[in-house]
């Protein structure tokens, strides 16, 4: 079955799939520097971007691996990699307040730490595509100018600019059959996010603990259901994982692919959540 909402005219949906994320972007770029500047002490953010590396790391091998046995596209490695904070910080409100409490703050710095990596290779992909892509200027600029508009800016960033891209982003042809939905471009994005996002995370961390010298008794090392709990997590993307779909793919059919895959694993994400929620939730307060 073929679903067609390829309504847009392709002048402005390719307009509409660039500039707006400057905008975004910009804001992105103010929130980390706030939220970088405010830690104090800057050894505790080793072990949550140990975690970010390995989270965006692990995912994007297992697709690469899978690639080598299968007709997906390489260049679609960057798409698993990235963590959507909006969607992570809606997955935490379900979980019992001494959770949030002690993955919150882990959670913060590992996402932010994404961001930035997410960012910088983009920026690379974009820039060997032929010149900086907006994205990589909104957040330079966002990085220098500082918290001043932030409030602003992130109203605009979040509630006009980054939908405006999204509705863009869906505006193609879907086709909705068994054959579809198996191609390896789908199945290789839904595993390799699923698996690799909680894998990387927990491996990540714990090298990043072991730098520390931070004992299981540490307060602010968390338990390994809790870094379960944080990888299940940062299973979502969406935004970033369509830019990256939009920019490194060549044909509309494999982009179309693309964004099947990446909605596909919301659900599976969803579930991943779920089962960290009644099941790891319980094993921590026992």
């Amino acid at each position: 079955m073929e679903v067609n909402v390829n309504w847009m005219d392709p002048v402005w949906r390719d307009w509409l799939l660039t500039w707006p994320l400057l905008l975004f972007f910009f804001a992105i770029g103010q929130e980390l520097r706030i939220e970088v500047s405010k830690h104090t002490d800057r050894r505790h953010l080793i072990a949550p971007v140990c975690a970010a590396a390995g989270g965006m790391l692990i995912p994007a091998l297992l697709y690469l691996g899978f690639s080598l046995f299968s007709s997906a596209p390489k260049a679609g490695w960057g798409i698993p990699m990235a963590t959507d904070l909006p969607f992570v910080l809606l997955a935490l409100a379900i979980f019992p307040a001494h959770i949030q409490k002690r993955i919150r703050i882990f959670l913060l710095a590992l996402a932010v730490a994404d961001d930035i990596g997410s960012i910088l290779i983009l920026g690379i992909v974009t820039s060997s595509n032929g010149g900086i892509h907006p994205t990589i200027i909104g957040a330079t600029l966002g990085l220098i100018w500082g918290a001043r508009g932030y409030s602003v800016m992130k109203r605009i960033g979040y509630y006009v600019a980054l939908p405006v891209f999204l509705v863009a982003s869906f505006s193609t042809t879907f086709n909705l059959s068994w054959k579809s939905i198996s191609n390896p471009l789908v199945w290789q994005l839904v595993v390799s996010r699923f698996v690799g996002k909680p894998a990387g995370i927990l491996l990540g961390a714990v090298i990043g603990y072991a730098v520390l010298r931070m004992t299981h008794e540490h307060v602010m090392r968390l338990k390994m259901r809790e870094l379960l709990i944080a990888g299940f997590t940062a299973t979502f993307g969406l935004d970033v994982a369509l830019i990256f779909a939009n920019v490194a793919l060549t044909t509309p059919d494999q982009k179309a692919l693309a964004i099947m895959g990446i909605l596909l694993t919301i659900p599976v994400s969803v579930a991943g959540v779920l089962f960290s929620r009644y099941f790891l939730t319980s094993a921590t307060a026992a």
